[in-house]
């Protein structure tokens, strides 16, 4: 059963269980972040991200989105002086969304909520594999990284870079819900848009699983033959609209 929500396209792709910071200043999404705080607000704290195929979020002009978004619920709203909000919000569910309704201050989108198979036993079997697999991933970037910036740099600052690789690039222990921890790999990997949605569209942790460890493999493979850029800075601050 389908419900509408406010839609707010991005260039990103959430994953449920997962945070997505946002600093909303465009008077539209002001608007829609009023309304969605409100008390007693039929939509709950909720909202409905999608990913941009083409155009852009600005200005009015209307851009093509993909049909399968996240359903987000907002967990904490600052409003800052000049009338904006720094929301930090969160993943609740995939959804397959329908008609826009542009006539409004802002769009709605009709979401039907989709659900997937979490617990089979082969979902279970894979969690240790994609574990190692993560690991070693992350060892990857980390030496990819630091590699890039030994570069014509004196010990020191390599020694700097290093440390703020531990502290950004720590281990990640995947949850044991083999759900969550297909759409807690989605969210680490730094890959293309366009993959990582391919990845959210898939109908069930079996088929994620499976299909980032591929990626993980390959991922650390192309770092270690330094094929790949490192994590840029913007992957890790709040995404403005």
């Amino acid at each position: 059963m389908g419900v509408q929500l406010p839609y707010f396209p991005l260039h990103v792709v959430l994953f449920p269980h997962l945070p997505l910071p946002l600093q909303i200043f465009e008077p539209r999404y002001r608007a829609m972040t009023r309304d969605i705080l409100a008390a007693g607000s039929p939509y709950e704290g909720r909202f409905v991200v999608s990913m941009i195929t083409s155009g852009q979020e600005a200005g009015g002009r209307e851009t093509r989105t993909q049909p399968i978004g996240t359903i987000c619920e907002v967990r904490t709203a600052e409003q800052l002086a000049d009338g904006g909000y720094i929301l930090l919000t969160v993943g609740v569910g995939r959804a397959r969304l329908g008609r826009v309704d542009r006539s409004g201050e802002y769009a709605l989108v009709e979401a039907t909520p989709l659900e997937e198979s979490d617990g089979s036993h082969e979902a279970l079997t894979l969690l240790p594999v994609v574990q190692r697999a993560l690991d070693a991933y992350m060892e990857a970037v980390k030496r990819f990284v630091a590699a890039a910036a030994s570069v014509g740099k004196e010990s020191q600052e390599i020694s700097d870079v290093a440390a703020s690789l531990d502290e950004v690039l720590k281990p990640i222990r995947l949850p044991d819900d083999p759900l969550a921890a297909s759409y807690a790999v989605g969210g680490v990997l730094r890959i293309e848009l366009n993959r990582k949605q391919q990845l959210l569209e898939l109908p069930d942790a079996v088929s994620r699983l499976r299909a980032e460890l591929d990626l993980l493999r390959r991922e650390s493979r192309l770092l270690a033959e330094g094929a790949m850029p490192p994590i840029a800075s913007a992957d890790l601050t709040y995404h403005p609209n």
